[in-house]
């Protein structure tokens, strides 16, 4: 019974395929990232301690959701989209280094 569930589940691509909504968030958020480090550079000008860090949480949390994407496992079809990821990737690991420097000289 098991095996017949299984194997129809198979034949359908049910584990292997992404859903169509699950690719539509990916795509939201890999483009919502872009605004998101807009944000944080303006706070960073200005020197807004509180804006800097909600920024930085919803970066991490939206990067967090890309990561396959943004280090380069995952190889988005839409080449915008691939290159909008390959972006991020980089604001992201050069946050992540200026943060962890940031943190070891305080």
């Amino acid at each position: 019974m098991a095996d017949k569930h299984l194997t129809e589940n198979l034949k359908g691509n049910y584990f292997s395929s992404e859903r169509k909504d699950m690719k539509f968030l990916k795509g939201f958020t890999l483009v919502a990232l872009l605004p998101l480090w807009a944000g944080y550079a303006f706070a960073l000008y200005n020197g807004d301690s509180n804006n800097l860090s909600n920024y930085s949480l919803l970066i991490l949390a939206f990067s967090l959701i890309n990561f396959n994407a943004i280090c380069g496992v995952e190889k988005i079809e839409n080449k915008v989209l691939n290159l909008i990821a390959k972006l991020d990737g980089v604001l992201f690991f050069v946050w992540a280094f200026v943060t962890i420097i940031q943190l070891l000289l305080k």
